[in-house]
């Protein structure tokens, strides 16, 4: 049977873990070639067996994203190992320590919007020369519900995900022309390893903070990507779709209540 991503190339940042690791996995069970694109070696690795073990073809790129150099080796590696990138997904993100905007230190700051906003730019700006040429391609961004529904002390993260959303819309303007489709996915109330590692820490046992009465799961999220890249979505750019549970129409029962910067 002819999977639905049969001869494409798609690149996913920060696929070796979390959200990211399910997006691999589905976009190579869906019959693409995948680079799996992580800092870290090992977990990218085994993303990549287990496509491999189900008959699709991956391989795992080792890259620091918040370095305009690594960006540059790994795109060129991806290329020469799996071929033009047909499908870009720009995951990858760091959420930085929990601090007080007064307390964020430019260092801090700058690793953020260079992990966060500026890798999603410099690898959107890498993949499109080639698809523009080939006249197609398909570029999906993470963003979060906290650019506009942010949570106190994490502003260099909430910024770049708006940065995000924005630039999206900007991409999506001017890659049309092209054939290139691009938009974004605001994930929310998703059951990752940090998110649950979160909850513990502040001591809650309160109901999953969604209208669904559920936390979301990584695959919610792959899914969600699966159908942006797909023909299924052939007229649609320039959007964003939130995948939250209906977390985003109400903040109620909140769990991160009991964490208070007021003075």
């Amino acid at each position: 049977m002819t999977k639905v991503l049969d001869g494409k190339v798609c690149l996913v940042t920060g696929g070796g873990g979390g959200i990211g690791a399910a997006i691999s996995l589905l976009l190579g069970q869906s019959g693409a070639k995948v680079g799996v694109i992580d800092r870290d070696l090992e977990g990218a690795t085994k993303i990549v067996d287990e496509i491999c073990a189900a008959g699709g073809f991956a391989r795992a790129l080792q890259c620091d994203i918040s370095s305009a150099g690594e960006r540059i080796d790994v795109y060129n590696r991806a290329k020469g190992e799996l071929g033009e990138i047909d499908i870009l997904i720009n995951n990858a993100a760091d959420h930085g320590s929990r601090m007080k905007f007064l307390e964020v230190e430019i260092e801090e700051w700058e690793r953020i919007v260079s992990t966060n906003l500026g890798a999603t730019w410099h690898f959107s700006q890498l993949v499109a020369p080639s698809m523009i040429e080939r006249q197609g391609g398909s570029i999906v961004n993470l963003g979060a519900i906290q650019a506009s529904l942010p949570v106190a002390t994490y502003v260099s993260y909430v910024a770049t995900k708006g940065g995000i959303l924005s630039l999206t819309r900007a991409l999506a303007v001017e890659l049309s022309p092209h054939g290139i489709r691009v938009n974004s996915i605001s994930p929310g109330a998703i059951a990752t390893p940090s998110t649950q590692s979160a909850l513990s820490n502040l001591g809650t046992n309160q109901k999953a903070p969604t209208l669904l009465g559920r936390m979301g799961t990584s695959n919610d999220i792959a899914q969600g990507v699966l159908f942006l890249v797909s023909p299924a979505s052939s007229f649609i750019t320039g959007e964003n779709i939130v995948i939250d549970g209906g977390r985003s129409l109400s903040r109620d029962p909140d769990p991160f209540s009991s964490f208070s910067t007021r003075t």
